[in-house]
């Protein structure tokens, strides 16, 4: 051991400061552990709460009134136009951050969780090492949540196109911008840029956009997609890009044709990868699978039994709130309670305009596993709250067995989808059939009845829409 190098004797240490690692900390010191929480970023609250997710949606928001404010004449309001101040809507978009931080912060304060900011790594299964801070850390279980980074563009490219941290920082509003990926985090900046003034094209490789929703959802958001967006080209890839006098030169292939456009900036927008390829893994004998994850059981334990990973370094959706959820489950079997990550459906939103939401299985899942299903479906259009608000694009859906009426998925898309489909979560959670939603009493008028009608489809038909002829 080097001289002057500090050690630590702790319960519990947790690796990363994000919803996954910050949630197990506290929870672990609330069920009476000594915990040691260790980040290399300055800020606590990961990648979620200081670049992704808090700092998109409060831009997001913002746009979102802005939009509201342009189609406002139909409800008798006229505006005679605005603009933005783009440094007041940077501090407000750090001040909403840093907030947020900053309670973080304090929440573990409160529970007298040390903090040690630097980079962890395993040295031995009970020990890590802690570059930047010089010290060690002794413990006697560890969560593993370091959450996931941006991928890096292919090798050849090295310019300083735009990240999704970099254009929520808004530096700033380009006239022409081009987005290359065409996944919830294309499509949310891209719609936002959209509404600051920019003219947003888009380059994706895939057939479609949005992979993994069903594509009634996606086809809504497309249709307004294509009404704010310059282009739109799927099945296409990036060749190369060239800094130029005028911009960024891109050249991308199209149905075997090669097309050259220019742009003010671009906006690489190609996924996330969980951060396990420099803890040390290798030392203690934790292997990763081939996307880089690390292998859990239903207990959040990995290979290595005092050890548990949580988040995004761990298989299925990479989303805060499953971070969450598995961050109180390591804590809860650390403490020797009958914990497990069972959860049967982990809602899934996307915060594109109209808003995306689904929870339990999709139409294709259901298909895939052969399970017999129907499906309800309610348009906002007749919906009292949609009307009388203008917000009438989208509808909700519910996937329910055809012989039980279990209540299998739900998919909503239009206004409040991202609020609407806790609801839908509960059900499946419960083992509610299509009656259980159909006799709950929804106060009307609200956007939470569109479930309720969308139940009565998929059971006998709503008293609101047309009953087709037999």
């Amino acid at each position: 051991m080097v001289v002057g190098e500090l050690v630590y004797d702790t319960d519990v240490v947790v690796l990363g400061g994000g919803p996954g690692g910050y949630t197990a900390a506290i929870h672990a010191a609330d069920l009476g552990f000594e915990v040691i929480l260790v980040e290399s970023r300055p800020n606590l609250g990961g990648v979620c709460l200081t670049e992704g997710c808090i700092p998109s949606k409060t831009l997001i928001h913002a746009v979102g009134l802005a939009d509201a404010l342009k189609h406002a004449d139909v409800l008798g309001l006229i505006y005679t136009g605005f603009e933005f101040d783009i440094q007041r809507l940077r501090n407000w978009i750090s001040s909403v951050v840093n907030s947020l931080s900053t309670g973080i912060l304090k929440l573990l304060e409160n529970r007298d969780i040390e903090i040690v900011q630097g980079h962890g790594r395993f040295t031995e299964d009970h020990k890590i090492y802690i570059e930047g801070a010089n010290t060690n850390i002794r413990f006697k279980h560890a969560i593993i949540a370091t959450g996931s980074r941006i991928n890096e563009f292919p090798t050849g490219i090295d310019l300083p196109l735009w990240s999704s941290a970099e254009a929520l920082s808004l530096p700033q509003i380009p006239k022409s911008l081009l987005v290359i990926g065409g996944g919830y985090i294309g499509l949310e900046i891209g719609q936002a840029y959209a509404g600051l003034g920019s003219l947003v094209s888009m380059v994706e490789f895939n057939e479609n956009l949005l992979e993994g929703a069903d594509r009634d959802l996606v086809n809504v958001v497309i249709q307004t997609c294509q009404k704010q967006f310059s282009a739109i080209h799927t099945q296409s890839k990036v060749l190369h890009i060239d800094k130029t006098e005028n911009g960024y030169l891109v050249v991308f292939e199209k149905n075997g044709v090669e097309h050259k456009e220019t742009y003010d900036q671009v906006l690489v927008a190609t996924g996330r990868r969980p951060n396990t390829d420099d803890l040390g893994l290798n030392h203690i004998g934790i292997k990763i699978d081939d996307k880089g994850l690390i292998p859990t059981d239903d207990q959040c334990r990995t290979s290595i039994h005092h050890i548990f990973a949580v988040g995004d370094v761990t298989r299925g959706f990479a989303l805060a709130h499953k971070a969450s959820r598995e961050g109180k489950v390591a804590a809860e079997v650390i403490a020797g309670m009958p914990s497990a990550f069972d959860n049967v459906a982990v809602p899934a939103v996307l915060f594109t305009r109209p808003e995306i939401a689904w929870t339990g299985l999709t139409e294709k899942e259901a298909r895939d596993r052969d399970i017999p299903f129907k499906v309800g479906k309610f348009p906002l259009t007749a919906l009292g709250r949609a009307k009388s608000t203008g917000k009438t694009r989208g509808f909700v859906k519910v996937i329910a067995h055809r012989e039980t009426s279990l209540i299998l998925g739900v998919g909503i898309v239009g206004e409040k989808a991202s609020e609407l489909i806790s609801e839908g979560t509960l059900a499946i959670e419960m083992g509610a059939c299509l009656e259980d939603l159909i006799v709950s009493i929804h106060p009307h008028p609200t956007f939470s009845e569109s479930i309720m009608e969308a139940a009565e489809m998929a059971a006998q038909g709503s008293v609101h829409l047309f009953k087709g002829k037999k």
